[in-house]
């Protein structure tokens, strides 16, 4: 209980960072960068102000695009540090959720299947567990997210076909 209270400590810290670095805020900033600012999605400030959370935002004449002074910048930095609404009401935000982390060891097993498949097929006869060994073998850190699966059979495929 006392690491999540500490964990949630931390979270509104690293939250309150972010948006005390926005200081430098520009004269005027679109909806999509406000919402980023403030650690939330687009569609959910735009939730948030429809009902009175968040204060509307001012619409150019020409090209009726919404965007934000600094002014009501401020003012939204503010009702989210403070959780009282434009409103008025009390408004309770949640802590962004944890991106999945993009680690490249956490690789789903599924997928060192879906190599041996395609290994076998090339005519190396080789099981999972094998090419999930090769795997770390030749990427110690993991495979890249975004490396290309071609690439990574073919050098799984040159490594266990020099017997290694």
């Amino acid at each position: 209980m006392k690491n999540r209270i500490k964990d949630v400590g931390k979270q509104k810290k690293r939250l309150n960072n972010k948006m005390l670095k926005g200081n430098n805020h520009k004269g005027i900033c679109s909806v999509t960068e406000l919402a980023k600012r403030l650690g939330m999605s687009r569609a959910r400030f735009y939730q948030l102000k429809k009902i009175g959370v968040f204060p509307p935002p001012v619409y150019c004449i020409f090209t009726k695009r919404p965007f934000y002074t600094h002014q009501l910048q401020q003012q939204c930095i503010t009702i989210r540090k403070t959780g009282l609404g434009f409103n008025g009401k009390i408004a309770i935000f949640y802590s962004a959720r944890k991106k999945k982390s993009a680690n490249p060891l956490t690789r789903p097993d599924h997928m060192y299947h879906e190599f041996a498949s395609v290994l076998r097929q090339m005519g190396l006869n080789v099981a999972k567990r094998k090419v999930k060994i090769a795997a770390k073998h030749l990427y110690p850190q993991g495979i890249p997210a975004q490396a290309d699966e071609g690439t990574v059979i073919m050098n799984i495929y040159r490594y266990l076909n020099t017997g290694a």
